[in-house]
């Protein structure tokens, strides 16, 4: 597709448009998400605390409750909700009044991937709200209802998509069935008794496997059935060895989560986020589904090994070093694109596309993938300094510099390239992911340190004791 006319007055209605619908959602939260009463406060954490012997960090049972917490979660849940609105949105030719009314045509190919692509918004949103199981899981699906509301109402206005109450219902259907998987895995993914669950993001790994998701859709979506689908693969084996560094080193040991069961999450993580992009792709998803669970095993054996032979130890970084080449492979390989579309000419200029006169969807896709590619690179960089007890402000140059050497050496080769160029306004926002990255994994590190500072208060007071 490619944008036709697509007007002034069109583009200023996109922040508005994006504002109307993440409203839903966000105030959907602030509802669900209120803390706990009085009594319950009143617990004596200590009754509700446990020690992860590999961090030393406490995590009591209502810790998602917290404002680090929160924060945390909201921003990760808004990113994710931002990227659900670009990809659906996308070319954002938006006209000035509604192009056409609502449909009631559907297909069986519809109902799978308005489903699918809202379980990973539902199974966070529960994460993020529940309360003392005081949250009813069907409330986030009538969340995810409403924020699905909000795009079709958008959708209104862009002539090549179409408005149904259909997606409406089964965007919330695919919200309610991801927050009831929350509910259900919440008692076998937990770092032990009384601990909030590893999705809620406390641990680092869990956090990037989680930012991979909105990059499988673009990437999906901008590959538009062609050969390039196939570099969802270094993905899927650098997510499946994330998700097996988690469950060798935090879950196998507690007995609760059989390696199988963390083979076939691993399967079905990548199923999930690559099915809406990969639709009919078989190929690509099985071969993709297979190579998760192949590192995922891989990884989970080796630091559960570790673990029995030295106890308890953090696997970050180790882990960091055995997958991110596969991280690096999938970037360079996908902004530069088919690689032979090289000439003798170097092009460069301001707009998204030096290269090319109009924006098509695919290109579009291409440039969403391309930010939040760098948004793991930030959040990676960040990870690698998660022992500094710096601020943010003080982590913003060692997120930076990398983030600005990476951005320049891939706009400088894409300058050669017939269908790209170098882009100045796609490299600052690529910097700017980068920085929203590290960001993210700030606020996950203030979260553990949070949860550390409610440790020494039942300690103080038990020593005085």
């Amino acid at each position: 597709m490619v944008i036709r006319g697509t007007s002034h007055a069109a583009v200023m209605k996109i922040p508005w448009l994006t504002i109307c619908s993440v409203l839903p959602i966000l105030l959907a939260m602030q509802t669900l998400s209120r803390g706990p009463s009085a009594a319950t406060s009143a617990v004596d954490d200590s009754a509700r605390a446990h020690v992860d012997d590999a961090y030393g960090v406490v995590v009591p049972e209502d810790s998602a409750g917290s404002r680090t917490g929160r924060l945390l979660g909201s921003a990760v849940l808004l990113y994710l909700a931002v990227t659900t609105l670009m990809v659906t949105w996308a070319p954002f030719n938006f006209a000035s009044h509604p192009q056409h009314g609502v449909t009631s045509i559907w297909t069986w190919s519809d109902l799978i991937l308005n489903v699918v692509m809202f379980v990973p918004l539902g199974l966070f949103c529960q994460s993020v709200v529940w309360r003392e199981k005081r949250t009813p899981w069907w409330m986030v699906g009538v969340a995810g209802a409403a924020f699905s509301a909000g795009i079709e109402a958008g959708q209104l206005f862009l002539p090549d998509r179409f408005t149904s109450l259909f997606d409406v219902i089964t965007n919330g259907v695919g919200a309610a069935i991801g927050a009831r998987t929350y509910v259900a895995l919440r008692p076998r993914i937990s770092l032990g008794a009384g601990t909030v669950s590893v999705l809620a993001l406390d641990l680092p790994l869990t956090g990037l496997v989680i930012l991979l998701i909105p990059l499988l859709w673009a990437s999906g979506f901008g590959s538009e059935g062609s050969s390039r689908v196939w570099l969802m693969l270094p993905v899927a084996a650098f997510g499946g060895g994330l998700l097996g560094a988690v469950h060798g080193a935090y879950l196998d040991h507690t007995g609760r989560v059989r390696r199988s069961l963390m083979l076939l999450a691993s399967a079905l993580w990548f199923v999930v986020a690559a099915l809406p992009g990969a639709s009919g792709q078989w190929d690509v998803l099985l071969a993709g589904a297979t190579l998760a669970v192949g590192t995922a095993w891989l990884r989970s054996y080796s630091a559960s090994r570790a673990r029995m032979r030295d106890g308890a130890q953090r696997v970050e970084l180790p882990t960091l070093r055995l997958v991110l080449p596969l991280f690096a492979v999938y970037l360079v390989l996908s902004a530069l694109w088919p690689l032979d579309a090289v000439d003798g000419e170097w092009r460069a200029a301001f707009a998204l596309s030096p290269a090319r006169a109009d924006l098509s969807r695919a290109l579009l896709m291409r440039a969403i993938e391309y930010l939040a590619a760098l948004t793991v690179v930030g959040y990676v960089t960040a990870e690698l300094y998660g022992r500094s007890n710096a601020p943010w402000s003080g982590m913003v140059a060692r997120v930076l510099l990398p983030a600005v050497t990476v951005v320049v050496l891939i706009e400088v080769a894409r300058g050669w390239h017939t269908m790209q160029g170098a882009s100045g306004a796609l490299g600052l926002l690529g910097v700017g992911a980068s920085l929203f990255g590290g960001w993210l994994y700030h606020l996950q590190r203030d979260h553990v340190r949070t949860l550390l500072g409610r440790r020494s208060a039942p300690r103080s007071t038990h020593d005085q004791r």
